[in-house]
This record gives structure tokens, sequence and C-alpha cells, in this order.
């Protein structure tokens, strides 16, 4: 019995216990780069990772599930096809979007330099996606695990040669970034380059990967919106000192959302098990949702506790600003748990189009709040600000699987007239 069951959750035990080994080299990334470099460098960094965080999905027309679908429907020669045409249509986009920050570039001077990189940081983000994918998809999850954990390191260690023997700036960790990923991609793909080589594509084959992916792409803007946009806020109404101070605190505090994607990782077959069993979906939903929260708090009360013994140590002197503002990203986060289980049963039932409504609904809510609760509260506002956009995603949400399980209800009431 014993065997069966660790035969069963392997995979998951693997692929989760690389997840936190990789978060916990990435959460002491952070800890380091703080010490080794200013504010203004780590705001800095913090606009470019938000900024890949935007363009990547336009780079790949946000239409990645096509290769796990494909990697299960078509033969090698049909996919090895596929994938190269997703690849080639990549590079076009690619060269567009460079283009258009080389034009916004030549415009403002003032703009930063390494901006121009963004767009090949979330190519690399592109092709190193579909290998990833191709890992999961072949059950390769030690081989994926190690290459995710070994690419963090590495570009965590070329990142401090870079820092020791340039410049201590956003820069080193960015090159330490980008070579990491190159890296990783001649591992990948060693002996299969020509994967990655761009061949003659029809219009046919591209429209189907515009079509599957546009509108997922529409969603793009809101979500980044709702999760990057606050960083980009602090640093235009702050300064980029402020911005470096501000991505500090979340750098420690994404360390909860970490954790909630990992618990919801771990009760996802329960629910969607549950979701297929019973008919009452508010009901499965609510009793989720509340063991999700109960957990997720006990957790942030945990974390907190320690996290208030040994900040003035994680910390260093020159992100002092940023100590009381980890406090309130770790409780606001807690409207991204309330919205976790929410997210997970939409996406179950395929409401797609409410769950969009709820996106662009969080999205304007969380521009607002971080706009106003800047103007009144200083940095910290921008925490508040994502807080409530979450909070009205969860409501939205919340509202649509009400309509729907009325829905249910009132047909399942016309069968039995």
């Amino acid at each position: 019995m014993i065997g069966v069951l660790l035969s069963r959750y392997k995979a998951f035990a693997t692929f989760f216990s690389f997840s936190v080994a990789t978060s916990a080299l990435g959460f002491g990334a952070s800890l380091l780069l703080m010490r080794l470099i200013m504010p203004a460098e780590f705001g800095k960094l913090a606009i470019f990772l938000s900024m890949q965080f935007l363009v990547a999905p336009i780079v790949s027309l946000s239409a990645d599930n096509l290769i796990a679908i494909n990697k299960t429907r078509l033969d090698e020669t049909s996919y090895a096809h596929f994938r190269r045409t997703y690849v080639t249509l990549a590079y076009a986009i690619f060269g567009v979007v460079e283009l258009a920050f080389c034009v916004v570039y030549a415009l403002d001077l003032q703009q930063e330099v390494l901006l121009l990189l963004v767009p090949v940081a979330a190519l690399l983000k592109f092709l190193i996606g579909l290998a990833s994918i191709e890992y999961v998809m072949e059950e390769k999850s030690v081989q994926y695990g190690l290459v995710q954990f070994f690419t963090t390191a590495l570009s965590l260690a070329l990142t401090v040669v870079f820092i020791w023997t340039v410049s201590a700036d956003a820069g080193s960790r960015i090159f330490g970034l980008i070579l990491a990923d190159l890296v990783f991609l001649l591992i990948r793909y060693r002996g299969r380059m020509r994967l990655l080589v761009p061949l003659p594509v029809k219009l046919a084959d591209c429209s189907k990967i515009a079509l599957f992916g546009f509108p997922l792409l529409m969603s793009v803007a809101p979500a980044w919106a709702l999760n990057e946009a606050d960083k980009i806020i602090v640093s235009r109404y702050a300064d980029l000192q402020a911005a470096g101070i501000y991505a500090a605190a979340c750098a420690i505090g994404n360390f909860m959302v970490t954790f909630n994607t990992s618990l919801l990782n771990s009760i996802l077959p329960k629910l969607y098990a549950a979701l297929a069993r019973e008919t009452d979906i508010l009901s499965v939903t609510r009793h989720f949702m509340l063991r999700f929260l109960l957990i997720s708090a006990a957790f942030a009360a945990v974390f907190l506790a320690a996290y208030a013994l040994l900040a003035s140590r994680i910390l260093p002197v020159k992100y002092v600003d940023a100590r009381p503002v980890v406090y309130w990203i770790i409780v606001l986060a807690l409207a991204r748990s309330l919205y976790a289980v929410l997210g997970a049963v939409t996406d179950y039932l395929g409401l797609t189009v409410q769950k969009l409504v709820g996106i662009s609904a969080g999205a304007v809510a969380a521009l607002a709040g971080i706009y106003l609760g800047i103007q009144h509260f200083g940095v910290v506002g921008a925490a508040f600000g994502v807080g409530a956009g979450y909070t009205v995603l969860a409501l939205v949400l919340w509202f649509c699987l009400m309509a729907k399980a009325r829905s249910a209800r009132a047909a399942v009431e016309r069968c039995e007239k």
C-alpha cells in the first residue's frame, strides 16, 4: 500500500521538493542582493523583471498550453513541425517588440538602456518555458527540477562574479539571469538545436496559434496591472530608491506567495475530485476556501513571528525602511489566498470570460488603490492597492459562481418538471 502511494505521488513530491528548494535559493539570492547593491539599483531590477512579466506573454501570444496539448496529440514529426512554427512566430513577434523598445529609447534617451534587454529576456523565458513544459509532459521531474535549481544557482553565481568584477548594480543581476538562461537552453537542446531554428511557415498554422492564445492574451495587461504595476507606480510617484525599498519588501513577502502556490497544488486534486462528485459547487468552494484561508493565515502568523525576530538580520541597514512594509505585504497576501481556490474552481468550470472580467475589475481596483495608497500612506500604500485588487477579483468570481450555481439549479428544476 505504501509503495503504491509513493509511486502515485512520486512525481508530485519531486516537483514540489525542487520547487521549494529553488524558491528558497531565489529568496536567498534576493537577500544577498540587498546586501550587495543599493536600493535604487534594486528598484531598477524590479522594474526590469516587471516589464519582462508583461512582454513575455506577448512574445509567446500566451499560447504556451498548445505545447502540452500537441505534445500528447501529435506524432513526433508533426509535433516538431508545429514547435518550430511556434518558435518562428515568436521570433517574428520578438523582432517587432525589440524594434518598438529601440524606438522608445531613441525618442527618450533618459530611459534606462537595460530596458532594451527586456524583449531578449522575454524571448528566453518563452523558449525556456517550452522546454519546461516538455519536461513535465515527458514526466522527467528529476531533470526538470535539477535544471531549474542549477539555473537559479548559476544565475546567482554569475551575478556575484559580475558584481565583484564589473559593477554592483542591476545590470550585473540582469546579465547573470540572461547568461544562466542561455546555458539552460544549451543543456536542454543539446543535439536538438534544429528545434530552435526558424523555418518558412504557413499563415494558417500561425492563425491557429494566434486564435488559441488571443483570448488569454487579453488578460495579460490586467494581470500585469494586478501583479506588477505596484513597483512601476512606486518608482514613478516616489523614486527608484523607494521602488528598491518596496521591491525588497516584496522579495521577502513573495515567500508567502510560494507557500500559497504549493498549498494550492497539494489540494487541487481533492478540490477537482470534489467538484466532479458534488453538485453543490458553492458548498465545495466554501469548504476548500475556508481550509485554505485557515492554513494560509496560520503560516502567515508563524512567518511574521519569525520575521519579527530576524528582521534586523535579514534586511541590512540601507533597507531598514522596508522592514515595516513586509508586515503589510504578508497580511495583505491573504487576499491572494482568498482568490486562489476561487480561481481554480472557475478554471475547472471553464468560466474564462468571467475570470477575465474579474481580473480586469481587480486590475482597476489595484491601480486606483495603489495610486491613492501611495498618496496617503507612502510606499506601503502600494501593498494596500494590491490587496484591494485581489479582494475585488475574489468577490467578482464568487458572484460568478453564485450565478453559475443558480443556473445549474434552474436547469435541474426544469428537468424534474
